[in-house]
């Protein structure tokens, strides 16, 4: 059964489905999975595919859009200063919703709000909560295992692992996004131009403010818990070494890892090899997630 929900996001709505097995009965708590789509992924996508396949495994799931994306809705920008507000607490302002833009801090604030929602939730078991995300998304769930305890399984399929580090772990925003970041917080310009070398392909805009903040490849020598890494052969935003080479590479030995790449490139993770990855990522979840039969 599925079911649409609305998920508050620091104070924004954000739209989302809910899906509940059908054999599913009354008092019972099932394991739970949060599926997080790629940089301009909409939840009706894996609404359609990922979510109710893996739904009759057994599993609740619940898709969701971004703050600012599809069916929900975005953080407001004013560019005045604010009124005092009134006796109710209210002000009232003229505003600018941000909408189409892709921010790393933002969307791991937004999945880690559709995880409260999801504990909360009548039929899910709070101790077996499973992440699985793809693309950026795939990135995402990396950097929430890497610092959330409540996660207990990971699948991540192609993930943008964000930018490379140094020795220390660290990495730098360059010049020209330091001077583009500085125009921004001083007031010069009011919205991010879009990155000269952003590929034509990806929807919205970067925001090059964070992106160089956000370190999933460093997050992942946190993992302990069991994760499946999925792979396309010629990845082709950044390489095998930028996605999940660099997921594999760095999960610790010691965590229960599992890598596997298809033939293709990044796009094909969706049609030609779509069936065999969720099929493998059901069999993950129901290996790790599932209370072993006597």
């Amino acid at each position: 059964m599925k079911k649409e929900v609305t998920i508050w996001s620091e104070g924004t709505r954000m739209a989302g489905d809910l899906f509940l097995p059908d054999d599913l009965r009354d008092g019972e708590k099932r394991p739970a999975i949060l599926l997080c789509h790629g940089w301009a992924g909409p939840k009706s996508h894996l609404s359609a595919t990922y979510a109710p396949y893996l739904c009759k495994g057994g599993f609740v799931c619940l898709t969701f859009d971004y703050r600012g994306w599809y069916e929900s809705d975005a953080r407001i920008a004013t560019f005045e200063k604010q009124p005092i507000p009134d006796a109710d607490g209210f002000i009232t302002v003229r505003g600018k919703p941000v909408r189409e833009m892709v921010d790393p801090i933002d969307q791991n604030r937004d999945i880690n709000n559709a995880l409260d929602y999801l504990i909360a939730e009548p039929s899910v078991d709070p101790d077996r909560i499973g992440l699985w995300g793809s693309s950026f998304g795939g990135g995402h769930v990396i950097y929430v295992a890497g610092h959330d305890p409540r996660i207990k399984v990971v699948v991540s399929q192609v993930p943008g692992m964000g930018p490379p580090t140094d020795e220390h772990g660290f990495a730098s925003p360059g010049p020209l996004v330091q001077k583009l970041s500085s125009d921004m917080a001083r007031g010069e310009i009011q919205s991010i131009p879009r990155p000269k070398e952003q590929p034509e392909s990806l929807k919205g805009i970067g925001d090059f403010r964070t992106m160089w903040r956000y370190l999933p490849r460093v997050a992942a020598a946190h993992i302990r818990v069991p994760t499946l890494v999925i792979d396309q052969e010629h990845e082709e935003y950044g390489g095998r070494e930028n996605s999940g080479l660099a997921a594999k590479n760095a999960i610790p030995g010691t965590t229960v890892m599992k890598y596997h790449v298809f033939p293709g490139t990044h796009y094909d993770i969706y049609e030609k090899n779509y069936r065999e990855s969720a099929k493998m990522a059901l069999d993950w979840f129901t290996e790790h997630l599932m209370p072993k039969s006597s």
